[in-house]
């Protein structure tokens, strides 16, 4: 289960493998796992696990990106695969605070955002992906803007996804 808390970074684009090899007595940790060039551990000193006996400990790993919570639960585990609920969520906190300041005139705001990640991405490129990913969600609402430039003088229905709206 101390592999859940290794965080990584790197390029990585479908699955890789990796590779853990130990021999006991003594502690494993992160830096003892074996990646591909395009993948680096943020904490080399992660603890993954204490052998207490002259053991050789030898654990296969595949690494995938992805979001939210992923997991891959197989029918069964004869093939000695043991799937871990990995949690994909790089931002641990984000604040933000609106300042306002010059004359009643010329009133202005600006926008001041605190972004704190686990260390797989840097808050700049948290914030890069937050706003692709919230400018997809308003497409649709674009293109909604364009078909009611066209269907002004009628009445008509129009569906999109997650969306209904009723043009006059």
């Amino acid at each position: 289960m101390n592999l859940k808390e290794i965080v990584l970074r790197g390029n990585l684009y479908g699955t890789c493998n990796a590779f853990i090899c130990a021999k006991g007595p003594g502690y494993v940790t992160a830096q003892d796992i074996i990646l591909p060039p395009s993948v680096e551990i943020v904490d080399n000193t992660q603890h993954v696990a204490s052998l207490t006996e002259p053991i050789d400990l030898c654990i296969g790993l595949q690494i995938e990106r992805n979001r939210g919570y992923g997991i891959k639960t197989p029918k069964n585990f004869h093939d000695g695969s043991y799937p871990i609920d990995a949690v994909f969520m790089p931002v641990r906190n984000a604040n933000h605070n609106i300042h306002c300041y010059g004359n009643d005139n010329e009133k202005q705001e600006i926008l001041f955002l605190e972004i704190w990640t686990n260390g797989s991405l840097t808050p700049k490129e948290a914030l890069h992906e937050a706003s692709r990913n919230l400018i997809d969600l308003f497409i649709p609402f674009l293109h909604t803007e364009e078909e009611n430039l066209h269907l002004e003088n009628n009445q008509h229905d129009v569906t999109l996804p997650f969306f209904r709206f009723m043009i006059d």
